[in-house]
């Protein structure tokens, strides 16, 4: 494990006003008493090989610094400042006050066992917690965490499984606009094609693109197939959108991770274009992860977890299956992109942030707030928020004059001021989730 650098002397809870906070509180008659937090891992290198990445591209990609897959140390960074803006907001919202270590004790976290999500879960306590930070929880290194993925043992009923491949070869063939390959009006064969120029070392708006050398791999000729799948993958979709889904997130690795702009798509990639290319991730993410059937399948289990750790926090007593001991305030989950997109689809729920439809960019966060009403009732609001594009570039201080991205998003039980009333949530949620 790499060794990460101390961050600088920017302390959390910087711009917050305890006091008034308190105040606001009390006028409205409610108390935030507890937050759940399922939160994206930050910036990482690819999990492709060197060689399976160059068998695409005419060039060679850049060289990271750390192995495929794990955390780098800017994405660290950027989590350690996301972690101090959310202290700065529970601190405004009245659950901690805005610096010291006495209720750090009241803030549980639980990482999957790769490595960049145990580091994903330090950087984003020690932003909280500067000096304290509390314990981050795993399961066994090695150990494969069912919260995060479904147990490849999982045997889900046929008709299950057979309602989530139907819904995806559906899905696919409306996206790819005809049944023998991508249309050419398709907007996403569209986005291919850009992809496959910039990979052939041609510029966007280049109108011939005669490369002298080609890649082992042609980005648009890999076949398109939606078969039956194993394991944490339900169904397994293969072809071109797949395959640009990993390379044009491989760019905005890049681009994030503040690499030199020569270096970013080989210096033919600028933010616009980033923000164009990464629609194809984001329309691979919707098929595979947010088709109703697959979401059942692969969310359930997380979103249970969510609801019963909420629950212990309406009981103020244990509750079986929750995470976290029955008086934690917050409770950070540092997980996926997988498990963002699932339990957003089992909710039913959207977002516009940074330009982009229901993206899920590194240290997304997708946040749970239990209220207690003056009449004793409960509610639920949920909400994200994410770094900009330039802000994970820059890696801009988060302060209250300059935030991440965030939107609350609306239930169909509630409204988006407002939330659900626990029960409503609870019945939503439930119906949701697979049986």
């Amino acid at each position: 494990m790499h060794t990460r650098a101390q961050s600088g002397s920017w302390r959390a809870g910087e711009g917050a006003h305890p006091a008034a906070t308190h105040i606001a509180v009390a006028q409205r008659g409610e108390r935030l008493r507890l937050v759940v937090v399922l939160s994206r891992h930050g910036v990482r290198s690819p999990t492709w090989t060197d060689d399976r990445l160059n068998a695409y591209s005419v060039q060679p990609w850049p060289q990271w610094s750390v192995p495929p897959g794990d955390l780098t140390d800017h994405g660290f960074h950027l989590l350690e400042l996301f972690g101090a803006y959310d202290r700065t907001e529970l601190a405004r919202k009245g659950l901690f006050p805005a610096h010291g270590c006495a209720d750090a004790r009241y803030a549980y976290v639980w990482a999957d066992t790769d490595e960049r999500t145990l580091e994903s879960g330090r950087a984003l306590a020690q932003g909280l917690f500067p000096g304290c930070a509390p314990e981050v929880h795993s399961l066994a290194a090695g150990v494969s965490d069912p919260l995060f993925h479904v147990p490849a043992t999982s045997v889900a009923p046929p008709q299950v499984e057979a309602a989530a491949l139907a819904q995806t070869q559906q899905r696919l063939r409306a996206l790819i606009g005809s049944d023998s390959g991508w249309a050419s009006g398709a907007p996403t064969g569209a986005l291919l094609r850009e992809l496959q120029r910039v990979l052939l070392g041609c510029a966007p708006q280049e109108a011939v693109c005669s490369p002298q050398l080609r890649p082992k791999s042609a980005l648009l000729g890999a076949p398109i197939s939606v078969t039956a799948g194993k394991g944490e993958r339900p169904v397994e979709v293969q072809g071109p959108l797949a395959q640009a889904s990993t390379l044009s997130e491989d760019l905005l690795l890049e681009y994030a991770d503040a690499m030199p702009g020569t270096q970013v798509g080989w210096g033919k990639v600028d933010e616009p274009e980033l923000r164009r290319l990464l629609e194809l991730h984001s329309v691979y993410f919707d098929l595979v992860h947010r088709t109703s059937a697959l979401a059942r399948l692969e969310a359930s289990p997380m979103l249970k977890r969510i609801l019963r750790t909420l629950q212990q926090g309406v009981d103020g007593q244990p509750v079986e299956g929750a995470l976290g001991p029955a008086d934690a305030r917050l409770v950070l989950i540092a997980g996926h992109d997988t498990n963002l997109a699932g339990v957003a689809s089992l909710l039913g729920v959207h977002w516009q942030l940074d330009g982009r439809s229901d993206d899920t960019p590194p240290g997304t966060e997708l946040r749970f707030e239990l209220w207690q009403q003056r009449d004793g009732g409960y509610r639920v609001q949920v909400g994200v928020a994410m770094q900009t594009l330039p802000q994970m570039r820059a890696a801009t201080p988060l302060t209250p004059s300059a935030p991440p991205a965030a939107e609350t998003l609306k239930l169909a039980c509630g409204t988006a001021t407002a939330g659900c009333a626990w029960v409503d949530f609870r019945t939503l949620t439930e119906r949701a989730m697979q049986p």
